[in-house]
């Protein structure tokens, strides 16, 4: 990030939209893996009997986690949004406990390619028509412009986008790493220690959190008698999905944050469960 000043004006460069356009998240490889994955093994035998297995094995990380439950999911809507941590449709029916299920299925998804296009096309065109503008370019805008500050994305280019649109996958995701063609062209500028480091985010420690300084906040909210949801979705899901976090049998970290969410806001506005 460079930064530019005069006595009316402030820039910063930034690096968004780097990884939308060049592959730069760990699921643009594992979307292209899970296709092979998918190809191999059927439906059932995934969701049964491997997805559990897998998700189930000692230490594993929320990476790995997140890899079970989408590798294996035929639908691509659902995939996608999986990749990001949401809840599968499986996965949404076992939490409402089959009282009721949802009105909108994801037939008429808005940002779906074309079937013909690589598995990795498909994820980045995902990527570049929702997550990067309705999150991180929306995200950033806002915290700039709170300081007054003028963003520049410069990975953005219109004209740098429609080549790097037009290159084979094999130019964004290399043998070894994401953005190779970045990685490429910066050999022997930027110091190998930092050309060739693993993806660091800037994540918030959300997950440590739940199993520690706010445990029993989120047990309150989500396991006791005074949780609304707990009156429509089901209690005996509610309490296994507590019961893996804090026992790290699971990375639950994004849905008990969806669901803290949920029950606030039926606790602010003193709103009962849906009719």
């Amino acid at each position: 990030m460079s930064v530019r000043a005069s006595q009316d004006v402030k820039m910063v460069l930034t690096g968004e939209g780097a990884d939308e356009i060049l592959g730069g998240y760990p699921k643009h490889r594992a979307e292209s893996l899970a296709g092979v994955y998918r190809s191999l093994v059927p439906a059932s035998l995934h969701n049964n009997l491997l997805a559990p297995l897998m998700r189930a094995l000692p230490g594993a990380s929320a990476k790995f986690d997140t890899f079970a439950r989408s590798a294996g999911e035929r639908d691509f809507a659902t995939r996608m949004i999986s990749w990001f941590g949401a809840m599968t449709a499986r996965e949404r029916d076992s939490l409402l406990g089959g009282l009721a299920t949802c009105g909108h299925d994801c037939n008429d998804f808005p940002f779906s390619s074309s079937v013909t296009e690589s598995h990795l096309r498909r994820v980045l065109f995902f990527d570049q028509t929702s997550w990067l503008p309705d999150n991180l370019l929306e995200r950033g805008d806002r915290v700039m412009m709170a300081g007054s500050i003028e963003g520049r994305m410069p990975f953005l280019d219109r004209d740098l986008v429609s080549f790097v649109s037009q290159l084979p996958d094999r130019y964004r995701l290399g043998f070894l790493h994401s953005k190779q063609i970045l990685r490429d062209c910066m050999a022997g500028m930027v110091p190998d220690e930092v050309l060739n480091r693993p993806k660091i985010g800037f994540k918030v420690p959300v997950a440590e959190w739940f199993r520690g300084p706010m445990s029993d906040y989120v047990r309150d909210h989500l396991c006791s008698s005074h949780s609304v949801i707990r009156s429509y979705l089901s209690a005996k899901k509610l309490d296994q999905i507590v019961r893996e976090h804090a026992e790290r049998a699971a990375d639950h970290e994004k849905l008990i944050w969806a669901l803290l969410n949920l029950e606030i806001f039926h606790r602010e506005f003193a709103l009962g469960p849906p009719q």
